[in-house]
C-alpha cells in the first residue's frame, strides 16, 4: 500500500527553499518563511514523520528520472564522465522532456527510475496566493525577492504583488 502524505503550505514552501539551497540555516529559513526558528524545527519534524528524506530532490507527481550511458552530453541533462570516456547521463522530467533528451543522445542504453509500490510519495495540499489569499489551481506564478519566494494565482495578482512590494521597498526596482 502506498503511503501518500499531504503537505501544508509551509511544508511545501520549506521544501521549495531547501531544494534551491539545501544548506540554508534555520535562522534564514525562518526569516524567509516568516516564522520562528521553533516553528521551522516543528515543520522539519513533521516532514520527517511523513517520511520525507532531505536530499537534493523530492518526488513530484508525473516526473520520472532516466539514467543513460551515452557518448556525449546534451542540454537538459546532468552528465558525469565515466572511466571509458562515455557519460552517465541523468534526466528528470515528464516523458516528453525525457524523450527529447534521449533523442539528442542517440542511445538505447538507459533505464527509467519509477516509484516502487509501497514507497512514499507526496502531494501538495492547496497553496494560497500571497496577494489575494485565494487557492492556487495548477502551477503558481512566482515573484522572487532575493531568496524570498512569493506565490500568486494569476498574472493580475502577480502584478499587484510586485507593485505592493515596490511601494514597501521590498522589491528591487527594475
Amino acid at each position: 500500500m502506498t503511503d501518500v502524505n499531504s503537505l501544508s503550505e509551509l511544508e511545501y514552501r520549506m521544501l521549495t527553499i531547501l531544494k534551491s539551497d539545501s544548506r540554508i540555516s534555520s535562522t534564514k529559513l525562518a526569516k524567509e518563511l516568516g516564522v520562528s526558528r521553533a516553528t521551522v524545527a516543528k515543520i522539519l519534524r513533521s516532514l520527517r514523520e511523513k517520511g520525507i528524506r532531505f536530499t537534493v530532490d523530492f518526488y513530484e507527481e508525473g516526473k520520472l528520472t532516466v539514467f543513460a550511458v551515452a557518448d556525449s552530453c546534451t542540454e537538459g541533462a546532468e552528465c558525469y564522465r565515466l572511466i571509458d570516456g562515455k557519460f552517465m547521463v541523468t534526466v528528470t522530467g515528464n516523458m516528453d522532456q525525457i524523450e527529447d533528451v534521449l533523442s539528442k543522445l542517440k542511445t538505447e542504453r538507459y533505464f527509467i527510475a519509477v516509484q516502487k509500490v509501497g514507497s512514499r510519495s507526496i502531494r501538495r495540499s492547496s497553496l494560497k496566493c500571497d496577494y489575494c489569499g485565494g487557492e492556487i489551481a495548477g502551477e503558481p506564478l512566482i515573484v522572487k525577492r532575493g531568496k524570498k519566494v512569493y506565490y500568486t494565482c494569476c498574472a493580475t495578482c502577480q502584478t499587484q504583488l510586485i507593485k505592493k512590494l515596490r511601494v514597501k521597498g521590498e522589491l528591487d526596482q527594475g
